[in-house]
């Protein structure tokens, strides 16, 4: 795949995701139909994306010390 593609495909899923989530909010606090499942998902989903972005900034940080480093030698 090109580059296109890969950032059409992200979007993509970003706002399959997007969707998904409001509208698993919008079940919690209207409909409450199996109110215990959706709120593991919940739970989960937050748990998730909190770890991933942690990550993300753990690399990020050590991406750019290394950079820095080449820089200096």
């Amino acid at each position: 795949m090109d580059e296109g593609k890969k950032k059409l495909n992200k979007r993509i899923g970003a706002l399959v995701l997007l969707i998904l989530f409001v509208i698993l909010i919008v079940n919690i606090t209207v409909f409450q139909f199996y109110i215990e499942i959706s709120l593991g998902i919940y739970v989960l989903i937050l748990v998730f994306f909190l770890f991933s972005n942690i990550t993300k900034k753990d690399n990020n940080e050590n991406e750019t010390s290394e950079k820095e480093n080449t820089i200096d030698e």
